[in-house]
């Protein structure tokens, strides 16, 4: 096969979805070298992370793929046509909580944190029309492209087995032993350096690792600005 024939398999999500966690457990599962598309010299700096998606295991690797890139961009943004689009997708409840610890942490980028700050001016409502406007025309966007749906809520519910069922199906053929040692090497524990899911640090890319965490940041009245968010994640994982 030639240089020319390889195709990627590309993990898509919207900011704070578990892109990052899925992306890892994907390159494990399918021995495919894990690119960050369009910062492609940007490392992880865990070198236990980076050997364990350098795609150089013993197993043999996803035929006719060459790596696995993650983004967040959109599909005009994204070379993905010929490969394997799997977008991974979240309660927008918790993506929203997720992305305001986020954009107040110096992890954000400088413009997006003016941004985001002079939305909260306008009150918390505001901040919530904003993102949930950017996140369903960003899951509109992609779900015509999209082979596969994995919801991170579902993942932390069902464990490996989720993942497996979904990896087991053709063109993947992915051992369900396979996705357990994945599943098991990024765990949340390892990932954030040793606090169980649940055990918040604020500063960190990984700040909490659990599903359901919404509960505790709204009033009805905010929750209710996320029901047609909430139809179309539903629809999406179905």
């Amino acid at each position: 096969m030639s240089k020319s024939d390889n195709r990627q398999v590309w993990v898509i999500g919207f900011p704070k979805s578990g892109n990052t966690w899925i992306s890892y457990l994907c390159s494990y599962c399918l021995n495919l070298p894990f690119v960050n598309f369009g910062h492609p010299k940007e490392k992880q700096q865990k070198v236990w992370v980076q050997e364990l998606t350098s795609g150089g295991h013993e197993w043999n690797k996803l035929e006719g793929y060459d790596s696995l890139q993650k983004t967040h961009k959109n599909p005009d943004q994204v070379p993905f046509n010929g490969g394997i689009v799997i977008y991974a997708i979240r309660d927008p409840r918790d993506v929203f909580v997720s992305y305001h610890y986020f954009m107040s942490s110096k992890n954000a980028r400088f413009w997006g944190r003016l941004r985001y700050y002079l939305l909260g001016i306008l009150g918390k409502p505001q901040q919530i029309k904003w993102f949930l406007s950017k996140w369903e025309q960003h899951v509109r966007r992609w779900s015509p492209h999209s082979q596969m749906f994995i919801s991170y809520d579902k993942l932390l519910a069902q464990g490996s087995k989720y993942l497996g069922d979904l990896l087991s199906d053709d063109p993947f053929g992915v051992d369900g032993v396979r996705v357990d040692q994945a599943y098991d090497h990024f765990s949340f524990e390892k990932m954030s350096g040793g606090r169980k899911p649940g055990s918040e640090d604020k500063g960190s890319f990984f700040r909490k690792g659990v599903s359901g965490d919404w509960q505790n940041h709204f009033s009805p009245e905010e929750v209710a600005l996320f029901t047609r968010s909430l139809e179309l994640y539903k629809s999406s994982i179905q």
